[in-house]
């Protein structure tokens, strides 16, 4: 690998403030689910009964070091369409331009020749696909927030490996090792640095000992970024065999109980993502660019073109990612951006290259706009809507000392009533797979100071992969209906 010393061009900075305006309108819509239970989970984090203070979720702990930050960046304000929190959202919308700097920059770096046309068409791709809802903006969930990291690790990377093994290239694959960890300590699944690094450094490194001491400064900065973050959580009272069990464990036992006994909804959902995936233009850049990669790796060897070998095995991580994710949301596909504009950058601008590839860009940049000018038209989905309906009741009839109990997940519902939530699981998988029996939430219920408010889904709390017959009895002798908005049925203590 060669150094480069083409500059970042101008288009990135316009690309990059571009994505972060995108999310400006919708500063003030309600939390989705995900972002309101991370947010509630962040806002009491301190050594208690569960994972995370009184509270457990199958996420790192860099993921909620950054929702406490989001809080402290502004009050949440509980309206009657649901929980608002700018914080949150302009989180989101910084990890999102981020992410477009460092996709300038990686282009810099790669930009082969005399022309301009890699480092400005790259960071526009980036931005179209990260302000695309059709990818899940403007939801703050752990793909956009780990997007940053991941690229600066490829930067790192990269740089590290243009010139000769001098300190500097040991600093910048320490560097890299860095971003690898903090990515995953945000999203378990998002070591795509790993993955690169993992093909990159034996194919580019040189020699033996240049290779070792490349990679002993990749882990070594991989290391420090890990015992940085479980020291820091384990203050907190989050222990590092706690979280081992809930990011790697939970996920092995969650995909057997979906594959199991998983309802028709994740199929559907599975299908909405498979077309997302098309109609954002994301599915055909990735084709395009990886089949271009694909091609100059067969043609010059995995030792002549290493990047192309390393940047698919990374991209296919994350295909796997979002094939694999189980639950299958909108917001896996951001998933595969880093992977999308590192492919991007291998382009070699002439030719039916430059038109095919440019082409995309357009194709992608429509599929954006059109989807943010419906999404902007219509911001707030019926279902969370219904949420916020419910929400409002329990605000106005509860007092502010109430514990309310969501049956199952919705966290978006606790965050806006304003009230606390005694059980510890606001999502409904970790439900399915560790409280099936709703022994935990039985034990809630008949405790010292049960929750004074239960919303359940439907006329029972039985779900797929959930017994809840015991529960459903002990709801019906000692709580009674008060209210019900749609398919939402709020009940009250006696």
């Amino acid at each position: 690998m060669v150094e480069r010393r083409t500059r970042v061009s101008r288009a990135t900075y316009g690309a990059a403030l571009v994505a972060f305006v995108a999310w400006l309108p919708f500063l003030r819509t309600p939390l989705e689910s995900d972002e309101s239970g991370f947010l509630l989970v962040a806002r009491q984090w301190a050594p208690g009964s569960s994972l995370y203070g009184d509270h457990w979720v199958d996420r790192p702990p860099l993921l909620i070091w950054i929702f406490r930050l989001a809080d402290r960046l502004g009050p949440v304000d509980l309206a009657e369409i649901g929980a608002i929190a700018p914080g949150v959202k302009l989180v989101g919308a910084t990890a999102s331009a981020l992410a477009v700097l460092l996709a300038g920059v990686l282009a810099a770096q790669l930009a082969t020749g005399p022309s301009r046309w890699t480092v400005r068409i790259v960071p526009m791709l980036a931005a179209a696909l990260l302000s695309s809802p059709l990818l899940g903006m403007p939801a703050t969930n752990g793909e956009v927030l780990a997007a940053p990291f991941i690229l600066l690790g490829v930067v790192c990377l990269v740089a590290g490996l243009a010139g000769p093994l001098r300190p500097r290239a040991v600093l910048l694959a320490a560097g890299a090792g860095a971003a690898a960890a903090c990515a995953a300590l945000v999203k378990q699944n998002m070591v795509d640095v790993f993955v690169l690094a993992l093909v990159l450094l034996p194919l580019s490194a040189g020699r033996v000992p240049q290779l070792v001491r490349r990679t002993l400064a990749f882990a070594a900065g991989a290391l420090a970024a890990l015992t940085i973050v479980l020291a820091a959580s384990a203050a907190r009272g989050t222990s590092p065999a706690a979280l081992w069990d809930a990011v790697v464990v939970f996920r092995f036992e969650a995909s057997a109980v979906i594959s199991a006994s998983a309802s028709s909804a994740t199929s559907d959902r599975m299908t909405v993502v498979a077309l997302a995936f098309l109609a954002s233009g994301a599915a055909v850049t990735l084709a395009t660019t990886g089949f271009l990669a694909a091609r100059t790796a067969v043609l010059h060897g995995p030792r002549s073109a290493p990047l192309p070998v390393a940047a698919l095995a990374m991209a296919a991580w994350e295909v796997l990612g979002v094939a694999a994710g189980g639950s299958y949301w909108l917001h896996y596909l951001t998933g595969l951006v880093p992977g999308v504009v590192l492919l991007a950058c291998l382009v070699r601008p002439h030719g039916r290259r430059r038109i095919v590839v440019t082409a995309c860009l357009v194709g992608t940049a429509l599929a954006c706009l059109t989807a943010w000018v419906l999404h902007l038209a219509d911001p707030i989905e019926p279902e969370l809507a219904t949420d916020a309906r419910a929400a409002h009741y329990l605000r106005t009839h509860a007092d502010p000392s109430d514990g309310v109990v969501v049956a199952f997940g919705r966290p978006d519902i606790v965050a806006a009533s304003g009230l606390s939530s005694p059980y510890p699981h606001l999502w409904s998988l970790p439900v399915r797979v560790r409280d099936p029996d709703l022994t935990e939430l039985q034990a809630v219920l008949t405790g010292p100071d049960p929750p004074r408010w239960i919303v359940v889904f439907g006329d029972r709390v039985d779900s797929w992969g959930i017994d809840g017959d015991r529960a459903q009895a002990y709801l019906d002798e000692h709580y009674a209906e008060q209210a019900s908005f749609d398919n939402l049925h709020v009940w009250k203590r006696e």
